[in-house]
């Protein structure tokens, strides 16, 4: 059996930028070529540098296979096609080849309109509100509700228009409700115009971007926020960096453009809606029983950093010294001087060495993990050197 390498080119760690680089028996295959919704600069696209540093990505990839639409998954094949170089074969289902198109250009203008004015929709979107939308319309009818409903001027058109021309890929139980009724044909939904914002008594706003980054959905949060009568629901993940991941974490003061405050009075719920999990959910296994089950060993993703410092001493008694001193400026961390001449700061790995070449020269070996503690290399590093310029 041929041997398969696997190199994530974005969302090794984090959700956002998914695009996975597989190669096996000479080919090279991507698997999706999504973005990142919580920056702005060259974190949003996948490092392409990893294939190539100036040439064309078309001479290295044999095909590219995108899963879906949403942006996270498709959303930077502007960018690699254009930008870095790629015209070669990229295959998707036919769904997601209608949608894909029309999602890019969405972006692409709401990228031109920094305010915000363009009515910015994303490809979760476009899944979750059709499900959103059976879920209120049939409880509105049930319950006789009049409290309006609105929805982002075109998304639904756009979104009902495609679930209607691929009704075969829709699930067993919309397919036998369409042919009595067209689930996607809704009565309390209307469309919702920017004035709407400013009309007295309750209604119901789907707006989006669902993250709350940019678009509609930001406008109108910002004109509501400062109301503790009103309420946002968030309905899935917000990437770091956005308003949505921000207002999630309970933060109540918001810097906006400008340099503006914003305060946040409304209240902030949470319900999980998430495009990427089945209808009944997902059953939560720990990762050692995952690993078990799938017979694989652990493997933790961990960073280095390698440091020479000048240090007349032996190696362990250099090493002794370091592990006492952070012992004494470091409170409240679990600091260990293992048999294996390693000192362990929470999760950080301290090794040293002599350089071959001069015995005063200690190379200094950092290993930290890439989970986030509130204790950075660079904290360590700095103490350490202190230390040994201070006790020569």
């Amino acid at each position: 059996m041929p041997e398969i390498k696997v190199t994530p080119l974005g969302a090794g760690q984090d959700v956002g930028r998914s695009c996975i680089l597989v190669s096996i028996g000479g080919k090279n295959i991507m698997l999706d070529c999504g973005m990142h919704m919580g920056y702005n600069d060259d974190r949003r696209f996948p490092d392409f540098s990893y294939i190539t540093q100036n040439g064309r990505l078309t001479e290295f990839l044999d095909c590219v296979i995108i899963s879906h639409f949403h942006l996270d998954h498709c959303g930077a094949l502007p960018y690699m096609s254009e930008m870095v170089g790629y015209d070669g074969p990229i295959y998707m289902t036919h769904p997601t080849k209608a949608i894909c198109p029309i999602l890019l250009e969405d972006f692409r203008k709401i990228t031109v309109d920094k305010k915000g004015e363009t009515n910015f929709f994303t490809s979760q979107m476009i899944k979750d509100s059709q499900e959103l939308c059976i879920l209120l319309e049939t409880f509105w009818e049930r319950m006789n509700l009049k409290a309006p409903i609105y929805f982002s001027t075109g998304l639904t058109e756009k979104a009902n228009h495609y679930y209607k021309l691929f009704i075969t890929w829709t699930n067993q139980k919309i397919r036998k409700t369409f042919v009595q009724r067209n689930m996607f044909e809704f009565k309390h939904i209307k469309a919702f115009d920017r004035s709407y914002a400013d009309n007295p008594g309750p209604m119901v706003v789907f707006a989006t971007p669902g993250m709350l980054h940019a678009g509609q959905s930001l406008q109108i949060f910002k004109k509501w926020a400062g109301n503790e009568k009103n309420m946002v629901i968030m309905p899935g993940y917000c990437v770091q960096g956005t308003i949505g991941h921000k207002i999630l974490n309970g933060q109540r003061k918001l810097e906006m453009e400008g340099r503006a405050t914003l305060d946040v009075k409304l209240q902030v719920e949470y319900m999980s809606f998430s495009a990427h999990a089945d209808a009944k959910g997902i059953m939560l296994v720990s990762p050692e029983q995952a690993l078990k089950e799938l017979g694989l060993n652990e493997h933790q993703l961990r960073f280095t950093c390698r440091v020479q410092l000048q240090d007349p001493h032996s190696d362990s008694d250099t090493l002794h010294r370091i592990y006492t001193h952070l012992k004494s400026v470091l409170k409240g961390y679990t600091i260990q001087h293992l048999p294996d001449s390693t000192v362990m700061v929470e999760s950080i790995v301290i090794k040293l060495s002599s350089s071959a070449e001069d015995p005063n020269t200690k190379v200094l070996l950092l290993s930290w993990s890439y989970q986030v503690i509130d204790l950075s290399y660079s904290q360590l590093l700095l103490n350490i050197r202190k230390k040994l310029t201070c006790s020569r």
